[in-house]
């Protein structure tokens, strides 16, 4: 049984009876990864932790691709953000942090993130084209008198289509290319989506970012962005966080963002961020290092029910028992298994009655 008092969640043993406890935040670090079939209670353990979490004074942020939590932020007074091709809410991949921390090079990690997002906008790209995007990147900012000088990083900042015109107007094919690739995003079929400057913060403590609306093309470059702007509103002002990725394996599939949310788990203790990442699809999530990276660098891995075709490998990840494997085939909704440093307890969530009311 999981459970929560105060922000401290407890598990009951069912082998033994012995009770494990732990507060999330006062762990080597705050990460969970929950790994659970369609159907085994996934989004259910997920939202009850959220709201938990919620009333004990964290503020909740979820990147939510399914539309699964936009009903509970009402209920509880959050808000919901819907992401479309016509949606008034604007981000702006450009933008700055405006931060300056001794030592780091603010442009200069904006423009690894922009990396990572235009090789999933344009498709893979070779050392050649990687080069011209990485001069295209700098040139972009320098027109707006942007530098490496904090000072000139509060200025307002590019948008997608300033790069599109640098790209353009330099004679060479490759470059050209590269805009071609950029066009259906400024003039095309899917402009609206990135090209124009942010209009909103993060205000309210329970916030989802729903990008259910957009088709599957678009969602993993709207997660990244999404993450990117959260991640951002995360290091300007430290308090206790909570961000939940669901459905990981949209963005873990691509190398580049996987390698972004493995660094984002990787720093999230210095700013009391728990980063928990969600899938029903563990081969992708797994696909690339990164990923196993993520897992290997969370403090909290919930294993729920497991389909006969996954079994194999996370047996094999996790260093299963034969009644451990057993358990996770057979289990009802809600069942599994939780690893919590060196303790392995089987486990079953359970909401009040208020609460199963507000997560159905």
């Amino acid at each position: 049984m999981l459970t929560q008092d105060k922000g401290i969640m407890y598990g009951i043993n069912q082998q033994n009876g012995s009770l494990v406890i732990f507060d999330r935040f006062s762990l080597e670090n705050a990460n969970e990864v929950v790994f659970g079939k369609s159907g085994a209670g996934k989004s259910y353990l997920i939202k009850l932790e959220a709201m938990r979490q919620f009333m004990f004074g964290s503020e909740v942020i979820i990147i939510d691709p399914e539309g699964e939590y936009g009903q509970l932020a009402k209920t509880l007074g959050g808000e919901e953000l819907m992401f479309t091709t016509s949606s008034s809410i604007k981000i702006n991949p450009f933008d700055l942090s405006g931060l300056y921390e001794e030592g780091e090079n603010e442009l200069g990690l904006k423009i690894l993130s922009l990396h990572a997002l235009f090789k999933i906008v344009m498709g893979g790209l070779d050392a050649s084209q990687e080069a011209i995007l990485d001069r295209a990147l700098m040139e972009t900012y320098k027109s707006k008198g942007i530098t490496t000088d904090p000072q000139t990083q509060k200025s307002q900042p590019p948008i997608v289509e300033d790069l599109y015109n640098i790209l353009l107007k330099t004679d060479d094919a490759i470059s050209k290319e590269l805009a071609l690739r950029l066009e259906k995003f400024i003039k095309g079929s899917m402009s609206g989506i990135f090209n124009q400057q942010s209009n909103f913060d993060i205000t309210n403590p329970f916030t989802v970012f729903s990008v259910k609306a957009l088709e599957d093309e678009l969602r993993p470059i709207a997660m990244h962005i999404i993450l990117d702007f959260v991640w951002t509103k995360v290091r300007k002002s430290l308090k206790k966080r909570v961000l939940i990725l669901d459905e990981a394996w949209y963005m873990m599939r691509y190398e580049d963002s996987a390698s972004f949310v493995y660094g984002i788990a990787k720093r999230a203790r210095k700013y009391y961020l728990g980063l928990t990442t969600a899938t029903q699809d563990v081969q992708d999530f797994l696909s690339t290092d990164y990923g196993k990276a993520v897992l290997s660098n969370s403090s909290i891995q919930i294993l729920l029910k497991q389909s006969p075709s996954e079994i194999d490998s996370v047996t094999k990840l996790f260093y299963l028992t034969n009644g451990e494997k057993q358990l996770l085939l057979s289990s009802g909704v809600g069942e599994g298994l939780f690893f919590a440093g060196q303790s392995h307890v089987a486990i079953r969530s359970i909401a009040a009655p208020y609460e199963h009311a507000i997560i159905t």
